[in-house]
């Protein structure tokens, strides 16, 4: 997978593991890494923008918290971001089901 078919699904990716537990950037990105077996490539240049930007839409809140001996911004999903999240979720439901019909569709 190359990274512009991921830049539009980044946000419900990030969501979508949040919406698992609150994880700081490092933890987010190993997560991250580990689900999605290496198809898609989470570097620190692309992860921490869309945080940011997803705070700035008030979808996730960072609160800075004593991780292991050290001070680490952890994010969690808002009430807005849970209902985004689900929306998103849904829409690309939608979608991949549509994609699914015209790539492999059901012979009559």
């Amino acid at each position: 997978m190359n990274k512009e078919q991921l830049k539009g699904h980044s946000e419900l990716i990030i969501l979508g593991a949040l919406a698992v537990r609150p994880m700081h950037g490092y933890a987010l990105s190993q997560y991250l890494k580990d689900e999605l077996a290496d198809q898609f490539k989470f570097g620190v240049g692309m992860l921490y923008p869309i945080l940011h930007r997803l705070e700035q839409k008030k979808l996730i809140t960072g609160e800075w918290k004593q991780v292991l001996g050290a001070d680490r911004k952890v994010y969690s999903l808002t009430r807005q971001g849970r209902k985004a999240y689900q929306e998103k979720k849904q829409e690309w439901l939608t979608f991949s089901s549509l994609v699914k019909n015209v790539i492999h569709p059901v012979v009559v």
